[in-house]
């Protein structure tokens, strides 16, 4: 919790107000957004859920390297949850994209719609890998911590994503 705190008082007015703001405003503009476009309240929670799931893994991932691991968390790890929710942003536009481009036809369903979802977590899957891989080639230990607490965390909620929308989403 101090982690927290130090970064809370180092911060200025500005900062607090920006970062606030910028994240409120996602949180509640994507499934507005959704809703919007799909008119389909089930996959509002997903995305609604799959954000606030998204922050909360990564608080804990960061609490348990700090804790658990006694890794000093920097100024560096503030990039995490950008680079968290940008990742989630994507596999929940994938999702969506393909809802909205085949919800119209005849012979769609919602299984199509976790099959299709399957495929692109699995791509997005190895794209994340080869990413974070390459770029953990001869890098500093705290780099290297950094670049793979990230990409664990990015793995491990596109596929809360997955497991997610199989939940809610019904037939």
């Amino acid at each position: 919790m101090e982690i927290f705190l130090n970064l809370w008082n180092n911060w200025t007015n500005l900062e607090k107000i920006s970062f606030f703001s910028i994240f409120l405003i996602i949180f509640l503009l994507i499934p507005t957004a959704i809703y919007m476009i799909t008119k389909n309240k089930s996959l509002v929670l997903f995305s609604a859920l799959s954000l606030l799931s998204s922050a909360l893994l990564t608080l804990i991932g960061i609490l348990i390297l700090s804790i658990i691991f006694n890794i000093e968390i920097t100024y560096i790890f503030l990039l995490t949850p950008f680079t968290i929710l940008f990742i989630n942003l994507l596999n929940i536009g994938t999702c969506i994209g393909y809802y909205t481009l085949h919800s119209k036809k005849k012979d769609f369903n919602l299984i199509d719609l976790k099959k299709e979802f399957l495929k692109d977590t699995t791509q997005l899957s190895i794209l994340i890998l080869l990413l974070f891989s390459s770029l953990s080639i001869s890098l500093t230990s705290l780099f290297l911590t950094f670049i793979l607490f990230t990409g664990i965390l990015s793995l491990g909620v596109i596929w809360f994503n997955y497991v997610l929308l199989h939940r809610l989403v019904k037939k």
